[in-house]
């Protein structure tokens, strides 16, 4: 009985010891971020706000996919707006989607640019923020 007390009463001591842990803060927009890269076959890596790639026969098709992705967001419960700001268009396809895919052609067959934005809203404290990123394709061919 005595080796329990002395137990619980160390339990007691090491959590003084640390002090109080900070609660978590699920549904946090405050760091998000958004991503994005051109589909390319040389495996391209998400860059934050900004993205370019380029295009030579072999080596990724024309017109490719750019791919967004918002990031940076704890857990929790949100809700996602896209708006393609080339057009100042929602983008219906990608709506309450954490990522989207949109379709890009190179600037020698199209305007080889897609600039979005996500405005992403925690759902449990209407707390919002909008992000924006640019994609770039480039034909390195012609």
């Amino acid at each position: 009985m005595h080796v329990k007390k002395i137990a619980a009463l160390g339990v007691v001591l090491a959590a003084s010891l640390f002090g109080h842990s900070q609660p978590a803060h699920a549904g946090d927009v405050s760091n998000a971020g958004l991503t994005c890269f051109v589909d390319t076959r040389a495996f391209d890596q998400p860059t934050l706000g900004q993205c370019h790639s380029v295009w030579t026969p072999g080596t990724a098709n024309n017109p490719s996919v750019a791919v967004f992705q918002a990031v940076n967001l704890t857990t929790g419960n949100y809700s996602f707006a896209w708006t393609n700001l080339e057009t100042g268009q929602p983008i219906a396809t990608c709506a309450n989607m954490s990522s989207c895919k949109i379709s890009i052609r190179t600037e020698t067959s199209g305007d080889g640019e897609a600039h979005l934005s996500v405005k992403i809203t925690d759902l449990a404290t209407n707390l919002a923020k909008t992000v924006a990123a640019s994609a770039y394709y480039f034909d390195g061919y012609n």
